[in-house]
């Protein structure tokens, strides 16, 4: 939810796992988010979303990691290791389509 919060953010992208329990029916309201622990009990986060255009990837990724370790710290407490971002696409929502003479 924190993620989709974030400005620039249109929606989480499927994973591959994502379509597979999708097929099955099991659909998860964490589609988009991939989360592993590592030994000492860190949490590393990878985020597959698409963005709007128009805004500023770098910008908009960076909001989006402060935002979710914001989230992860205050909520959990837990050490977080890594919060990648994978940009899986750009919307074009509203861009008007020129007319071909």
């Amino acid at each position: 939810m924190a993620a989709l919060e974030t400005k620039g953010i249109h929606h989480m992208s499927s994973t591959f796992n994502d379509g597979v329990n999708t097929f099955f029916r099991l659909k998860s309201d964490h589609e988009g988010v991939k989360i592993s622990f590592n030994d000492e009990g860190a949490i590393s986060v990878t985020l597959y979303v698409c963005i709007q255009y128009g805004y500023r990837i770098p910008d908009v990724v960076l909001r989006l990691q402060e935002r979710i370790n914001t989230a992860l710290v205050s909520y959990t407490e837990i050490e977080v290791q890594t919060i990648d971002v994978v940009v899986q696409d750009i919307i074009f929502d509203d861009l008007v389509t020129p007319q071909l003479p």
